[in-house]
């Protein structure tokens, strides 16, 4: 019996260590010092006009492995791209989705700049929770 009582205390025990670590391993990646990819284009400063094809260019850190919890579905490696404010954090809302069936995984994407979108200055974000953005370009 005392096996028993033993196994059960070892049991509650892992479970509890269980409960307390959870939210760090589930949200583990959301906090790491660096992010899973590097948008790179457009480049910084570049002025683009509506109705312009821009190639829209990002790189997946060395390492990183898939799926990108926050950024991009688990299945599909799918995600949305839009344009922000330049000084949003990575977790704002867009202002104006521009793709929402980007593929993470194609480090490509080519985007023609609508005709309603307002002059201004803009940085490109790509991911649905948390974004990484471009540098600061104009329209």
């Amino acid at each position: 019996m005392r096996a028993v009582g033993y196994s059960k205390l070892l049991l509650l025990a892992s479970l509890y260590a269980i409960w307390l670590l959870a939210p760090e391993l589930v949200s583990g990646y959301m906090h790491e010092p660096h992010p899973p990819f590097t948008v790179t284009t457009p480049q910084e400063g570049q002025r683009i006009q509506r109705g312009q094809t821009v190639n829209v260019t990002w790189e997946v850190v060395p390492g990183t492995r898939y799926p990108i919890y926050g950024y991009a579905a688990a299945r599909t490696a799918r995600t949305i791209a839009g344009l922000v404010k330049p000084d949003a954090e990575r977790n704002d809302r867009y202002i104006r989705n521009i793709e929402t069936y980007l593929m993470l995984t194609d480090s490509y994407y080519e985007w023609t700049v609508e005709n309603d979108i307002h002059p201004g200055t803009y940085r490109l974000g790509i991911g649905f929770y948390f974004h990484e953005d471009s540098p600061i370009f104009h329209i």
